[in-house]
């Protein structure tokens, strides 16, 4: 048996955090060792995460070491200036303008746009070099990995991999500065080009770059030239039975934030028969912007059930008994070449899904390929309204739907992907 290669993976978000920038990275750690890579994480003590999911630390392999270091979170002084309670949660959307916004909240945000370049996590940056050094004296692992948004932590990265002299692979959920969230921001040119440059350097300095679709690869390669690879996050465990329900229930699952549209949904099940209707619920289980919850409220046919965060086991679970699984696509210059850790968990419940956007998009092919379900325009109400009746009477014959895809979802499995990862490191390290 050869000896097991080390990976020092670097993660801004780790368990007990929640939310699907968690997922990715986790179950890369879980499936690593089967391929012959061990996993050491360096994560932060106390990460200012929207939420926080404990039933993840079950799913953290035995043998995978975790070292957590310091690092200084603005997000403390932002709570103190603006009134928040020290313990409360900042949500994944702080940085969207709302209506409501008075000068502190306002001013604030000014000065996490101008002075934290990247991002907020940059007072992370010194302690990754610092405490990485001391991993890698303690443990010598043969590769280091890293995985952002936080962006600011793949500076971390590239000076630790400088110190060391190690190969670095670097790994992006979603893009530097094309990312949605600051496309808004008061941003002065400066800072704008400050930016570009810290991804750049980044881009350039990696040995090799993953990414989860070839919408980013091809943004990046735009600006540098450099070995890119598409790994999926993946599909855990694929679903083999589902549950029976009293009502055909079309289900939301994540976060919505302004940049995603409801309201073609909403108004396509508002045109349905009333017979339908009242079978029908719509469910929202995760973080929703203000707005929709208001947009929301103005619909009053049809049943609608609104929910909080729930832990990824006890979500994954009450999604068994939906009939139907709905993503509206964000509203940004990349959400049609990019697929979010989300569909990856439709994808495994084998249920019909419901995808809402403007333009192409690559998860249009990935559903196709699967025939998972189908993308629709947000203007197309005729197409989105077949949808629903369509599966409505397989569920009201049968009160259950499951596809018969199984072997189509193979290639978008996490087990798939992680050999894919580990293909990567091998080729890296030239071992």
């Amino acid at each position: 048996m050869s000896k097991m290669k080390k990976v020092l993976i670097i993660t801004y978000y780790w368990p007990p955090a929640g939310g699907p920038g968690v997922q990715r990275v986790l179950k890369f750690a879980k499936y690593l060792p089967q391929f012959g890579w061990q996993p050491i994480i360096l994560t932060v003590q106390y990460p200012n995460s929207p939420t926080e999911d404990k039933s993840l630390l079950s799913q953290i392999p035995k043998t995978c070491k975790v070292y957590k270091s310091k690092t200084f979170e603005p997000f403390d002084l932002y709570r103190k200036f603006t009134g928040k309670k020290s313990d409360e949660n900042i949500p994944k959307n702080i940085l969207e303008k709302r209506s409501n916004e008075n000068i502190k909240e306002r001013f604030s945000k000014w000065i996490r746009s101008n002075l934290f370049v990247p991002d907020a996590r940059i007072g992370w940056i010194h302690n990754i070099k610092k405490v990485g050094i001391k991993i890698i004296e303690k443990e010598n692992p043969d590769i280091i990995f890293s995985s952002s948004p936080p962006h600011s932590l793949q500076i971390g990265a590239k000076k630790l991999a400088k110190k060391s002299g190690l190969k670095w692979v670097a790994d992006f959920r979603d893009p530097w500065n094309e990312a949605y969230w600051l496309q808004e921001l008061n941003q002065n040119r400066f800072v704008k080009k400050m930016n570009q440059y810290f991804e750049k350097s980044v881009l350039k300095n990696a040995n090799s770059i993953s990414t989860i679709s070839s919408g980013i690869v091809s943004l990046m390669r735009n600006k540098v030239d450099n070995e890119y690879h598409i790994i999926h996050n993946g599909a855990d465990e694929i679903v083999s039975s589902t549950m029976k329900s009293n009502k055909f229930i079309i289900l939301f699952l994540g976060s919505l934030s302004k940049h995603h549209n409801i309201t073609s949904l909403l108004n396509a099940i508002s045109s349905l028969s009333e017979n339908v209707r009242n079978n029908l619920e719509l469910r929202f289980v995760g973080k929703i912007f203000d707005g929709h919850l208001k947009t929301i409220k103005n619909y009053k046919n049809f049943k609608i059930i609104i929910r909080d965060y729930l832990p990824y086991q006890k979500a994954m679970s009450l999604a068994k008994e939906s009939s139907i699984l709905y993503k509206p696509n964000a509203m940004s210059s990349y959400s049609n070449s990019t697929i979010g850790a989300k569909t990856y968990d439709y994808l495994s419940l084998r249920k019909p899904i419901l995808v809402i956007g403007k333009g192409g998009s690559a998860i249009k092919i990935i559903l196709d390929d699967t025939k998972s379900g189908r993308f629709f325009e947000n203007n197309d109400m005729r197409g989105i309204e077949g949808f629903l009746l369509n599966y409505y009477n397989i569920w009201l014959n049968q009160k259950y739907i499951i596809l018969n895809n199984k072997e189509k979802l193979e290639k978008y499995t996490t087990i798939y992907n992680v050999e894919k990862l580990s293909n990567i490191f091998n080729k890296v390290v030239g071992k």
